[in-house]
């Protein structure tokens, strides 16, 4: 396993026992069972064998606030590597320090998440949300959700609610998976993929509803390595200006180099009336100086209807790589396809929930979720089942 953290609020951490005010503590986990009635890897675990590890995961967290202006978090995640398909690891996505100099204003520095989506900042804590799980279709579009560096949140009390404004920046490095499960090192490519990254995001939230939109950069620099060999699953890369300097001329790039990678986000989560609530959010990804198949538009919208303590809802979602990078891809490693899920949780208390889907997946042209390169003209149905508990 492997431990990532960021020592100096780690040691703030350690030390609250003793000069800390307050120190708390929660946990969260979801126990998770997914299952397709086809072959091949679908979101590289779920096939017709089964797995635990599409949704599991075990989490820790713990806050410790030595004043009312200064804290400091960390949060700890047993959950299957992002990089090998045949690991676990333990890592600290959140270690940070956090410092708030008004009401209305938040500065935090250190291992952060960006809250770029409606639900970034609980898309591991799966007893907060009714969905089995946030929605492949949009949530695969950011280039990474953490990072190590700082942010702010300033927020406006408006008459018709509250107006708040996230900024972060920072970096991040994060190993590459192929096709077969293990890590792009073993097959000639490179090893860590460098971001560094920046983002701003605007939210109105009014009671339980929220309206978001949001912007983010990322500039991700790939070795040589990768663009001469690239992995299984990576797709291909061509040149958006043959000439230019940052990336080599010619079908195929040659030379390492940072792929200038922009998203924009629309989002809301609103009460439509008699218990239901529509949730629904847009993602638009274009590297603005290569086509590849990490140009993409993906959307999803759900209807939930809360009656006591059922919860049952419908997602439809959509993701589509752009035409030019279809078109110019020799792999098949791009995205065309559309999803339909019909889920249903049940809360066993405030914090606990039982959840069962049934999703059915149609692949057109092709999508890098699929560990086939001839992943076309496909259909699928999964089933999940999934325990999920926070205290």
């Amino acid at each position: 396993m492997k431990l990532h953290c960021t020592l100096p609020s780690l040691a703030l951490l350690l030390a609250a026992p003793v000069s800390a005010t307050d120190l708390s503590w929660s946990a969260f986990g979801t126990l998770g069972y997914a299952r397709s009635d086809r072959e091949f890897n679908y979101e590289r675990f779920t096939d017709d064998s089964g797995t635990i590890k599409r949704d599991s995961l075990l989490g820790l967290q713990g806050t410790a606030e030595f004043s009312p202006r200064w804290s400091a978090t960390v949060q700890a995640r047993l959950a299957p590597s992002i990089s090998d398909d045949h690991k676990w690891d333990a890592s600290l996505p959140w270690a940070f320090l956090s410092y708030r100099p008004g009401n209305d204003l938040l500065l935090r520095a250190g291992k952060l998440r960006m809250p770029m989506y409606l639900y970034s900042e609980n898309m591991d804590v799966g007893a907060s949300y009714a969905m089995m799980r946030m929605p492949t279709e949009v949530y695969s579009t950011a280039p990474t959700t953490d990072y190590t560096g700082a942010s702010f949140s300033k927020s406006w009390p408006l008459a018709w609610g509250d107006l708040s404004l996230d900024g972060y920046a920072g970096r991040s490095s994060v190993q590459p998976r192929n096709a077969g499960g293990g890590n792009v090192g073993s097959t000639g490519g490179a090893t860590e993929l460098h971001t560094r990254t920046g983002g701003l995001v605007l939210s109105l939230r009014n009671g339980d509803d929220t309206y978001r939109m949001g912007w983010q950069r990322a500039l991700i620099g790939i070795s040589a390595g990768f663009f001469g060999n690239p992995p299984a699953g990576a797709g291909d890369f061509t040149s958006a200006a043959p000439g230019t300097d940052v990336l080599a001329p010619g079908s195929v790039l040659s030379n390492g180099g940072e792929l200038d990678t922009r998203v924009w986000l629309l989002g809301a989560d609103v009460g439509v009336g008699n218990d239901f609530r529509f949730v629904s959010e847009y993602a638009r990804r274009r590297v603005v100086n290569a086509i590849t198949p990490k140009n993409t538009q993906g959307a999803y919208a759900s209807l939930l209807y809360q009656s006591g303590p059922w919860t049952p809802y419908v997602t439809m979602g959509r993701l589509l790589t752009d035409k030019a990078a279809r078109q110019s891809s020799s792999s098949g490693y791009f995205d065309d396809q559309s999803s339909a899920a019909l889920g249903v949780s049940y809360a066993l208390t405030p914090s606990s929930k039982l959840k069962a889907e049934l999703m059915h997946v149609k692949v057109r042209s092709g999508s890098s979720f699929i560990d086939d390169a001839a992943a076309s003209d496909k259909r699928l149905n999964v089933m999940s089942l999934s325990y999920s508990v926070s205290y």
